[in-house]
């Protein structure tokens, strides 16, 4: 309950302006709740504030961001009907994650500040003792195109046959969505696609087309684009991948060593009952407060 009271506490702050600020700065009109504006900046504000992985989801699709910020905006109104701002349940654990976000910027902070240079010396030492873990095994990359009929996969793949080029005629009937490619779904491994289409295409050579093949999906024409054997990655491959996992682990000792600077600077006085042994050297640091 707490947990979950926490994180609403957490969404409630993140979209407060869908209660009071939002539209305040003027503009275009999105959407008007009860009064409060919802403005084209407000869900461009938003969008932006995304973590990168959120955002792609709303690619193209503000539609959908705007339907979650009028939800929202009805909820907080509701909040703020009931009075629930003033309860002093909220309003701890309101300070409770002020305290984490406000501790989580500083962190972040002391990491940019103290962002380790990595040379190419390292990354190539790094790389050098690390081989296995950067092992390709064998890929394949193909295009499909998928119907719900047979009959439909048997007109698209007479096309094909008739001088059609597979991706106009993917672009055309697949119902996938990889059809915007031209059916090109990229690369893949053993155990990534599902076993009756991994199976066709391990019987494929590069170029090669499959016939007519029914899985739970329906019914795909299968196109084998191009194939990799199993190779460990090369230097250039991986370098950037390398300098950041050397970034990040040189990051985190250094946010730890100012943590530890600081706390040599403060003066502490702990009653001998609530002592407790230090927080080991290197251990991540965590603005989340011990569970009572």
């Amino acid at each position: 309950m707490r947990n979950a009271l926490l994180s609403t506490l957490l969404l409630l702050a993140f979209v407060s302006g869908a209660g009071s600020g939002c539209g305040s700065g003027g503009g275009k009109v999105a959407a008007v709740v009860n009064g409060t504006v919802i403005t084209v900046k407000d869900v461009d504000d938003r969008l932006t504030a995304l973590n990168p992985a959120t955002r792609a989801l709303f690619a193209g699709q503000k539609g959908r961001l705007l339907d979650q910020m009028v939800t929202e905006s009805v909820l907080l109104q509701e909040a703020n009907r009931r009075g629930l701002a003033r309860n002093s349940e909220v309003r701890r654990l309101a300070r409770e994650a002020e305290r984490q976000i406000v501790v989580g910027k500083l962190l972040d902070d002391l990491r940019r500040e103290r962002q380790p240079a990595v040379s190419d010396e390292q990354v190539a030492s790094f790389y050098e003792s690390n081989k296995e873990n950067f092992k390709q095994p064998d890929t394949w990359r193909a295009s499909h195109i998928l119907v719900t009929e047979e009959a439909d996969a048997k007109k698209a793949l007479d096309r094909i046959k008739g001088g059609e080029p597979f991706a106009k005629v993917a672009q055309e009937v697949s119902i996938d969505p990889s059809k915007a490619r031209g059916g090109d779904i990229g690369f893949f491994s053993k155990g990534q696609v599902i076993p009756e289409f991994e199976e066709a295409v391990l019987k494929l050579k590069p170029g090669e087309m499959s016939g007519i093949l029914k899985t739970p999906l329906g019914y795909h024409i299968i196109l084998l684009a191009e194939q990799k054997d199993a190779h460990v990655r090369s230097l250039e491959e991986v370098q950037e991948q390398v300098r950041q996992i050397l970034q990040n682990q040189q990051g985190q000792q250094n946010v730890q060593q100012a943590v530890q600077e600081l706390r040599s600077k403060a003066r502490v006085k702990i009653e001998e009952k609530f002592s407790a042994p230090p927080v080991p050297a290197g251990e991540p640091v965590s603005a989340q407060k011990p569970a009572s």
